[in-house]
């Protein structure tokens, strides 16, 4: 598969509602959905992202990828809002908060300012890979599954939480691994089902 072959497609239709090709997989926009997507490798997940996260509409970002080693969490966290000169929304935190308190994975963000990556847990930089992405208030969520430590977080508990706090986004869980794709997408799928 190339690049042209999985290039995303969205499109917008009063009877199907919003649907985006992604991965070769028509992904809906609508009503608290859940995909696994699969790419054939790395490169092509990666430069796939790129173009998704370019895009103008729908607003996709990607909880993935390394936090920045000399920023704070705090600041890896406003990174984002920063570049683009605004500000992060104050309902930002307790969003995050409330997100991972439901699927029981507290955090504990009165450190984020002071805490940098390399002294963090895997907790907390999945919380802030996670909140960095939402602070675009995105209408689709895209994580890395291949990063995504399980023993930390399900990808189903988080997921479940997902959906309850947000049915009006949709959350890809993307991987490049078939076999962890074809793990995660018959309990991920169901939700949506």
């Amino acid at each position: 598969m190339n690049l042209t072959e999985s290039a995303p497609r969205a499109s917008l239709s009063v009877a199907t509602g919003r649907r985006l090709q992604v991965a070769g997989q028509l992904v809906s926009l609508d009503a608290g959905r859940v995909y696994v997507v699969s790419w054939q490798d790395a490169a092509a997940m990666a430069a796939n992202m790129a173009i998704l996260c370019n895009l103008a509409y729908p607003i996709i970002r990607y909880a993935g990828g390394a936090l920045i080693g000399d920023l704070s969490l705090q600041d890896n966290l406003m990174a984002e809002p920063l570049l683009q000169e605004g500000m992060a929304a104050k309902h930002l935190i307790p969003e995050i908060e409330t997100l991972f308190g439901l699927a029981n994975c507290p955090v504990a963000s009165a450190f984020w300012p002071d805490t940098f990556p390399e002294q963090a847990n895997a907790r907390a930089v999945m919380q802030v890979q996670v909140a960095r992405a939402m602070v675009a208030d995105p209408d689709l969520l895209v994580i890395d599954a291949t990063h995504w430590d399980d023993f930390v977080l399900s990808p189903l508990r988080f997921s479940q939480s997902f959906v309850t706090q947000f049915p009006w986004r949709t959350l890809i869980w993307a991987t490049h691994d078939t076999g962890r794709a074809d793990k995660l997408r018959v309990p991920l799928e169901e939700l949506s089902a």
